[in-house]
């Protein structure tokens, strides 16, 4: 009789798909600004598209402070950290 071993696959770590703090913050914040640049662009008012695009850029840059703070994917303050 044959002896037959079994080999165990180890877990894959726990992906989130992107559902953080910092992706939601980042994803809300632009969307902010995108909605005032359209509006902005179709009133022709260069001041208003341009504070569109400053809140779009603010939006990046809290998203990037936000994960390097811990709470983007795999972050010390998401629910499935490493």
């Amino acid at each position: 009789m044959s002896k037959q071993t079994v080999e165990m696959v180890p877990d894959l770590p726990h992906t989130n798909h992107g559902n953080t703090i910092a992706s939601w913050a980042m994803l809300g914040i632009i969307t902010l600004g995108f909605l005032v640049a359209a509006i902005g662009f179709d009133l022709s008012s260069t001041p208003i598209f341009i504070v569109g695009v400053a809140i779009m850029l603010i939006g990046l840059v809290a998203g990037l402070v936000l994960r390097a703070a811990g709470y983007g994917q795999g972050g010390k303050h998401t629910k499935y950290h490493h």
